[in-house]
């Protein structure tokens, strides 16, 4: 696994990525669709969570576990960042009434830190020993 110096940037490179995905199917749900921003918030969060899976997993962090283990890892960190996601959306969407891109993007901003961590520490970790060993 790629050390911090190359494993950081590169993982927010490809956040932006997903973002980019992510803030299209916002943006178009609601605007387009006139769907409820929370849930055109969900959609588009999905959508970024597979942008962003290939990119961790060949670019960022170069995994070398099998599909099957580092997508169920992905799945559970997944889990918990997309109620991370629903609950700060909430609270600053709809809590303080924030415009609901100005609301996802702070949210996008507080969840970089623990994905970060989740990805290195835990999804990719095996990757990680099983280069080391």
């Amino acid at each position: 696994m790629p050390g911090h110096r190359r494993s950081l940037p590169v993982y927010i490179a490809a956040g932006f990525a997903a973002v980019g995905g992510h803030y299209t199917v916002t943006i178009a749900a609601v605007e387009l669709l006139h769907a409820a921003p929370l849930a055109a918030s969900a959609a588009g969060f999905c959508v970024g969570a597979a942008i962003k899976y290939v990119l961790n997993y060949f670019l960022a962090f170069r995994s070398v576990e099998k599909h099957r283990a580092a997508l169920g890892k992905f799945a559970v960190a997944l889990g918990v960042l997309f109620a991370l996601n629903a609950l700060f959306f909430a609270l600053l969407q709809q809590g303080l009434e924030l415009h609901y891109m100005v609301a996802q993007v702070l949210t996008t901003g507080l969840l970089i830190p623990p994905g970060y961590v989740l990805s290195r520490l835990w999804v990719f970790a095996s990757a990680r020993r099983g280069a080391q060993a």
